[in-house]
């Protein structure tokens, strides 16, 4: 019985350990890719255990400009400081400052959703893995408010677009409620509060969390923006502290290395624990379904991914078939990618300054299939023609409008007429007025030119403010104006949401 005991055990496989990596085989990978997508400059951060074995920068900060890019330049890391949030969570949890199922309208009071059910049950951790049943609605913060509790406000009102916990909906403002609810259970606000508790801790010195902090840093990266036309230019930062904890998080390769030890570690750095493991483990667990459809399906595609989830803060789902927590980034002119294998205890960081891109995801993914010993895939090939296919789509896209366009049509009024007041309740106030011979809009900080497209819809042309404007160039703006029975203007459909006139 003995042998046969022994003979079993050496029949099982031993723990496959994650594979050795090349650098030089993927200096190769980064530098083709980086020609391939255009990408100005990147890094590149590779962690296996406790041990950093890949730390790299490639290409220059600004394109046409000398200065390159290194392991200490700062990029912004986006969405992928959704993270830091939760983990920031999950420490006050072990504080006992807080619970994940706590109502959100125990820690902050003015905290309000249309939906009924879901105004009255939402708790913190249906805030982390978005399934509140509401979008986006990001032009709340991006165009209109710089107050995070005016956002939250403003966001509470607008218009849900699935019942509660029916649907995963990706989404940024319940990320900044649950960094205002952090910081202020800190006494401090969400950015000294993520300082505090991990920067500070893990080492994180270059990093911060405003944008004036990380453009001011010496050694930062420019963004840049990959047109419709495949030109690439700088753009400026995006000014959007005011998101606190769903994107703000300015980093380096150096001080990510420090990030991805932390969390393969299980919450540990350099022999301290900083929070528990089993809390850091409930961020990386499935909380909710979802489906990898749309623009999700770039990032998730088939041939890698069989299972879909979200955590608290972070995807968790499968990479050709090891469990892996994820999540990436987009500002403007910026792209970064985090991928972890925790059972195999690596993990890889990669950060760009170029957007649209799937650069990121090419190179982590490439890394990763080294560490895991995986038949190579070429995911540059795979990212680049990603992309073609999106922007083909855009071009069908904007030719059918054209084609869909009935010729010879006018507005069924004067164009005075349409001037005036237009309010939504979560959106506010829209003002149309008359230039001249051309209608134009203001909405927050931007101004639209209204061209006439048919009948009672016109195509509104972003013009200001115009380092920005240049960005939407693969977006289409309607305005539908909508007449009363008596033939007078009496609402718009404008940001796809319904606004009414308002009488003098």
């Amino acid at each position: 019985m003995r042998r046969l005991a022994l003979l079993a055990l050496l029949l099982i496989p031993a723990p496959a350990r994650a594979a050795d990596l090349d650098p030089k085989a993927l200096d190769a990978v980064v530098e083709h890719a980086m020609k391939e997508m255009s990408v100005p400059g990147a890094a590149v951060v590779v962690v296996r255990g406790d041990e950093v074995v890949y730390l790299k920068g490639f290409g220059v900060r600004e394109k046409d400009k000398p200065e390159k890019v290194t392991p200490d330049t700062v990029f912004p890391v986006a969405s992928c400081s959704k993270a830091f949030t939760a983990t920031l969570l999950a420490m006050l949890v072990d504080d006992g400052k807080l619970k994940w199922d706590d109502k959100v309208r125990d820690h902050l009071d003015s905290f309000r959703l249309s939906d009924e059910l879901a105004d009255r049950e939402v708790t913190l951790r249906d805030l982390l893995c978005h399934r509140t049943g509401m979008p986006r609605h990001d032009v709340l913060w991006s165009a209109l408010s710089e107050d995070p509790g005016e956002i939250i406000k403003r966001w509470g009102k607008a218009k849900a677009s699935t019942s509660f916990r029916s649907t995963w909906e990706y989404s940024n403002v319940p990320f900044t409620t649950a960094g205002l609810i952090a910081g202020r259970i800190e006494k401090a606000d969400w950015a000294t509060a993520t300082q505090r508790r991990i920067f500070d801790p893990l080492g994180m010195t270059a990093s911060s969390c405003t944008w004036k902090a990380g453009s001011s840093a010496k050694d930062h990266a420019t963004p840049h923006y990959f047109a419709f036309d495949k030109s690439v230019s700088p753009v400026k930062w995006d000014e959007i502290d005011h998101a606190g904890g769903a994107g703000c998080v300015n980093s380096t390769a150096t001080d990510l290395a420090n990030w991805l030890r932390f969390q393969l570690a299980g919450g540990k750095f350099d022999g301290k624990r900083l929070v528990p493991e089993r809390l850091l483990k409930e961020t990386h667990a499935p909380q909710m379904l979802f489906k990898p459809e749309g623009a999700f399906a770039l990032y998730y595609p088939k041939k890698a991914t069989r299972f879909s989830s979200y955590g608290l803060g972070w995807f968790a789902h499968d990479y050709r078939g090891f469990d892996c927590v994820s999540h990436g980034g987009t500002l403007t002119g910026f792209r970064a990618q985090c991928m972890m294998i925790p059972d195999k205890k690596v993990g890889v960081f990669v950060v760009c300054n170029l957007r649209p891109s799937l650069f990121a995801e090419a190179v982590a993914k490439s890394a990763l299939d080294q560490l895991l010993g995986l038949p190579s895939e070429d995911w540059v090939k795979d990212g680049k023609a990603s992309l073609e296919l999106l922007d083909f789509t855009t071009a069908v896209r904007l030719t059918k409008r054209k084609t869909d366009r009935k010729p010879d049509t006018k507005p069924s009024l004067p164009l005075k007429s349409y001037a005036g007041s237009y309010t939504e309740p979560a959106y506010g106030r829209a003002e149309v007025s008359l230039d001249g011979e051309q209608l134009k809009a203001n909405f927050g900080k931007l101004v639209f030119r209204l061209e006439h497209y048919h009948f009672d819809t016109f195509t509104a042309v972003p013009v200001e403010p115009a380092d920005e404007v240049r960005t939407f160039d693969r977006t289409t703006f309607d305005v539908l104006f909508r007449l009363s029975a008596a033939g007078e203007v009496e609402g718009m459909r404008f940001l796809e949401q319904d606004f009414t006139r308002t009488r003098k």
